[in-house]
């Protein structure tokens, strides 16, 4: 298949489809070229860009997007280093959700205290602050 189908397929654009095979996420046979010197991807590069794009939506980075897939290509016994990737997405996952609450209430007493203040008056949202308690 070639770039342009392959991108099509994927909904990955080219130039991601180029740079993911640059750092190694996407791998091309040996015999990959034709004559013309056109790239020739295999069924699975389709595959890979797939589960690249479903793990990227589950909020892995590139790099561990490659661990999962070598431990995935190798067929690992030992999954604890794809365990470890998961559980450490899980814990930054719950420190994003523990922000987001944080600013959610914070933004919500503004909402309180805007509804109790003259209709007139300036809200103050640019003196909430963000940072932890």
């Amino acid at each position: 298949m070639l770039i342009g189908a392959l991108s099509k397929a994927s909904g990955f654009s080219k130039d991601t489809i180029r740079y993911y095979e640059k750092i190694g996420l996407i791998e091309l046979p040996k015999h990959a070229r034709r004559d013309n010197n056109y790239k020739d991807y295999p069924e699975s590069a389709l595959q890979t860009l797939k589960s690249i794009r479903n793990l990227k939506n589950l909020g892995f980075t590139l790099e561990e997007i490659r661990e999962i897939l070598i431990r995935t290509e190798m067929q690992a016994l030992d999954n604890s280093k794809v365990l470890q990737i998961i559980e450490q997405k899980i814990i930054h996952l719950d420190m994003q959700v523990d922000k987001l609450l944080l600013y959610k209430h914070r933004l919500q007493q503004a909402q309180m205290l805007a509804q109790g203040e003259k209709v007139n008056k300036v809200i103050p949202l640019t003196e909430i602050s963000m940072e932890a308690a």
